[in-house]
């Protein structure tokens, strides 16, 4: 049977992808076509405008396309469905319209993107079996909600000096740690009853990504976070800016592997870590840090498995240097030693190896010495001054970040008062 090579589709900021799959594609019949899937706010959405748009996620995803794929990707096809419902309805609420011209021209820089004229990109999602109507409603989703954004949401978004300030007294703080470039694919649970679905879902994701279907394609067509759009990406991270689950799921990753679906508060994550690397602060040699060393004594030949678990209770417990040392005063024979500030060329190697990933406060894991059993704890840390980004660089990348959560609180706040009626 005669199939399509992959190929890449870059929307707006939204990649698409189309995978190898078979021409022949299940067409519904014109009566189910016609049947209503949902109603937002008196809107229809049919199951025509459904079974495009599963068509599109199937293809972008490498998933196989049968029966019981379809049956797990409705429920997340028609949430996306129904959001860029409410997007356009607001956009055309607050006469945000999406012209003609406009259309075009988004749609001829799609097929451009992928080095073809509008036909033969209308051509390559015909053979896919995707509806060109489907890539079209997409787009038109996706331009009226940014030109809603920048008129109504980002006139409000405003950072102050203060937080300017403080983001670089944490990047400072943070100096010689590792940081990540990551892309997240998000799917929510909004009710009990969803949890196993959506787990499934998450776990099919996976293993397609495994095998080959770019992770990019598969965040546009099924995440329901924010950076979706752009392939889920998420930019750069640092240790801490994540829920702790996802934090510590994702310090086990290397560049390039991306991680079993972690439960967060709201629902599902999977992360992708495309790239590490050490906080910028100009060289990390030039870096001054005070180090604290907890030890509990063992004596030579001592199984150390006691203090072993004293110790791993005080890393759970102590987030900070004070805290380090009521714990060295609490625990009988614990001993606690303070390195001034030195500057991390001149520290051990090893050492340093240990206490370069670490923030201010935050220790080791437990580690068995011939003096018994250690922790360390970073108490200060001092940067080189003309070492961290330009103001101007960190008050947008902080305006970009707020205007992210804006935007995502207002569609929240659009569908929870909005009136919706599902009849699948």
């Amino acid at each position: 049977m005669k199939r399509l090579l992959r190929s890449t589709l870059f929307g707006l900021t939204a990649a698409f992808s189309i995978a190898a799959l078979p021409v022949a594609v299940p067409v519904a019949s014109a009566q189910e076509a016609g049947r209503i899937a949902a109603i937002v706010n008196e809107e229809a959405i049919t199951m025509s405008d459904v079974m495009g748009r599963l068509q599109l996620a199937v293809a972008s995803s490498g998933l196989p396309d049968n029966v019981e794929t379809r049956q797990r990707l409705l429920p997340q096809v028609l949430r996306l469905l129904i959001d860029e419902t409410l997007q356009v309805q607001e956009a055309r609420k607050r006469n945000i319209q999406v012209t003609a011209d406009e259309l075009d021209q988004e749609m001829a820089d799609l097929a451009q993107r992928n080095r073809m004229s509008l036909d033969q990109f209308k051509q390559a999602l015909a053979q896919a079996g995707i509806p060109f109507n489907t890539m079209r409603q997409q787009t038109i989703a996706h331009v009226a909600w940014g030109k809603l954004v920048q008129r109504m949401i980002r006139p409000s978004v405003q950072v102050s000096d203060d937080e300017v300030n403080g983001y670089i007294e944490r990047l400072k703080a943070n100096a010689g740690k590792p940081e990540y470039l990551v892309s997240e694919i998000f799917l929510s649970v909004d009710k009990a009853n969803d949890e196993r679905q959506v787990a499934q879902l998450a776990e099919q994701l996976v293993d397609r990504i495994g095998q080959g279907a770019p992770f990019a394609a598969v965040a546009q067509q099924f995440s329901q976070s924010s950076g979706a759009a752009a392939g889920g990406d998420l930019s750069w991270i640092q240790q801490g800016q994540l829920e702790e689950n996802l934090d510590r799921a994702l310090q086990q990753l290397r560049p390039g592997q991306f991680s079993r679906p972690i439960r967060g508060a709201s629902g599902y994550h999977i992360l992708w870590l495309r790239e590490q690397r050490t906080v910028a602060a100009g060289d990390p040699n030039n870096i001054q840090v005070s180090i604290r060393q907890f030890i509990l004594p063992a004596a030579e030949g001592q199984d150390p498995t006691p203090q072993f678990n004293q110790a791993k209770q005080v890393v759970q417990e102590a987030a900070s240097c004070p805290a380090l040392e009521q714990a060295s005063q609490r625990i009988q024979g614990a001993q606690l030693f303070n390195l001034p500030l030195t500057r991390m060329g001149d520290i051990p190697e090893q050492l340093r190896g240990l206490i370069a990933p670490l923030g201010v406060g935050t220790p080791t894991q437990p580690l068995v010495t011939d003096r018994g059993v250690m922790i360390l704890m970073v108490c200060d840390r001092v940067v080189p001054e003309g070492s961290t980004p330009p103001v101007d660089q960190v008050r947008n990348a902080l305006f970009l970040e707020r205007l992210d959560n804006q935007q995502r609180r207002y569609l929240r706040d659009l569908r929870r008062d909005a009136d919706i009626q599902t009849r699948l």
